[in-house]
């Protein structure tokens, strides 16, 4: 067998250990910031702990690494399987990316729909690019269970699309109309986001990097035209 079906191999077998763990429940819909369908945090609830992140950043001139990730085609899950199916799809991708970022010392988030992010205190570029880049491997090696047991039929693929940026945080350096953390998380988010179209652009199933024009710390050699780097599922080559 070659190296690179080894390496396959072993992704496949992390992604159905991860996914034999995943009990979806529904989250105690009281807790206040959380999600309700996945209890990751919501999206306001990121907000405050993303600034809080880059505050804290602050104190030590360190860095920030944020990854926006959208699920590719995932409204077609949800038209042939129905709803049902595709919350319970839903669950098991948040708790793949829980663990991921849980991993890099991180926290996760719902942004919305079937948009996640997953903060990264500490970590530069690289770093980021590596999580998300491992993430988007796994993710698309796993089989999702959209139904109940046993059974658990529909049994579908599903990959991903993850824009990735980083930030130095560094005393009054704020980069945006609104002063402070507040606005350098705006800015983080943004930067990942628009990352992400590119990803969605180039193909999908793929992982692009925040762009030298956005004044954040970039891989040397990544970069093409300040535009920032695509790769994934094929090496360096509107969203649904």
């Amino acid at each position: 067998m070659s190296p690179a079906n080894d390496s396959a191999t072993e992704l496949a077998t992390r992604a159905a250990a991860a996914l034999r763990g995943v009990v979806p429940r529904r989250p105690d819909h009281s807790v206040q910031g959380r999600d309700s369908l996945t209890g990751l945090f919501d999206g306001r609830a990121l907000h405050d702990a993303l600034a809080t992140a880059i505050a804290d950043a602050e104190q030590r001139s360190n860095d920030v690494g944020l990854l926006f990730l959208d699920l590719d085609y995932f409204k077609r899950i949800n038209d042939l399987h129905g709803h049902q199916a595709g919350s319970r799809i839903l669950r098991q991708v948040a708790a793949l990316l829980r663990t991921a970022a849980d991993d890099a010392g991180g926290f996760a988030a719902r942004y919305g729909g079937d948009e996640f992010v997953a903060v990264l205190p500490g970590a530069g570029l690289d770093r980021c690019l590596r999580v998300a880049e491992r993430l988007r491997a796994t993710l698309a090696a796993a089989i999702f269970a959209g139904g109940e047991p046993p059974g658990r039929r529909p049994l579908v693929h599903v990959t991903c699309s993850i824009g990735a940026a980083s930030m130095r945080a560094e005393a009054g350096g704020g980069r945006d109309e609104t002063p402070g953390p507040a606005g350098d998380a705006t800015r983080l988010l943004q930067l990942a986001d628009n990352a992400m179209y590119r990803a969605k652009k180039a193909g999908r199933n793929r992982v692009a990097a925040a762009g030298a024009e956005a004044g954040y710390s970039t891989p040397q050699g990544r970069t093409q035209n300040g535009s920032g780097a695509v790769w994934g599922n094929r090496v360096a080559a509107g969203r649904s």
